[in-house]
């Protein structure tokens, strides 16, 4: 009996240290967290003027642009004198560059410190639009690039028969028409490295126009042009007489004829 109560004692004190030391965990926990709250308190409106020095933004740094201007993509960015790389949106900043008839796709991102870079692929020019107001640039797929110089446009296919205005306003059927042009003169480009003409008119055929043969396809060229190649050793045999005219308007047979 004795003994029992010579524990309850110490029971009592232990219990009592206990208590004191899980009120000293507690009150560190709370410093702990306190200093913590306060710190990011402080970071929170000290951070930004401490960073500003090399975040804010002080050179856009492009590539992959050949045809579009360094001040034509600063405007189109059209950034705020104050803009920040934390302040700017490039998902923003990637739309209004996508808009920009020359861009097949940009990318946007931060490079610190203090550069916004701007990464462009165009659209690459593969044949001229000939029209009553000049020419225009095509793309793979026929979108309209821009007005460009007589210069520019030195060696590349020429695609006409189409409508300048219906093309401009991307009307569907115009769009595929160029689209097949287009695709006639990369067929035919792989063949014939000189000056090559693409008549669109006829909306039955394409007439493709080398400089001593023409070719009469329709939007089956990629299937006609292999049996061309597979017969042109038997037609080059024959030693036709230039200039002559090649018929690939048909699935099952390649018609030559002398050109008058």
């Amino acid at each position: 009996m004795s003994r029992f109560r010579s524990l309850t004692p110490r029971r009592k004190k232990n219990h009592t240290l206990r208590a004191v030391s899980a009120k000293a965990a507690w009150g560190r926990r709370v410093l702990i967290l306190s200093g913590f709250v306060m710190a990011c308190v402080v970071g929170y409106y000290l951070l930004p003027q401490a960073t500003a020095g090399w975040t804010t933004i002080q050179h856009v740094s492009i590539s992959g642009a050949k045809f579009m201007k360094r001040g034509e993509i600063l405007s189109l960015l059209d950034l705020p004198p104050d803009a920040t790389l934390w302040t700017v949106e490039a998902s923003k900043l990637e739309e209004r560059l996508q808009g920009h008839p020359w861009v097949a796709s940009v990318s946007v991102g931060r490079a610190f410190p203090n550069t916004l870079a701007v990464v462009i692929t165009e659209r690459e020019p593969v044949a001229a639009f000939q029209h009553a107001g000049g020419k225009l640039f095509l793309d793979q797929e026929g979108v309209v690039l821009s007005i460009v110089s007589e210069e520019a446009t030195a060696g590349l296919p020429v695609v006409s028969g189409l409508s300048a205005i219906s093309l401009l306003q991307g009307d569907p059927s115009t769009r595929d028409r160029a689209r097949l042009g287009v695709t006639v003169a990369r067929v035919l480009r792989d063949k014939f490295h000189g000056l090559l003409h693409i008549d669109l008119e006829n909306s039955n055929e394409v007439i493709a126009e080398t400089k001593d043969v023409t070719f009469l396809v329709n939007q089956h060229i990629e299937q006609t042009w292999q049996q061309y190649l597979a017969l042109e050793p038997t037609i080059q045999a024959g030693n036709p007489t230039a200039p002559y005219e090649i018929d690939l308007r048909y699935s099952d047979k390649v018609i030559v004829r002398q050109r008058g």
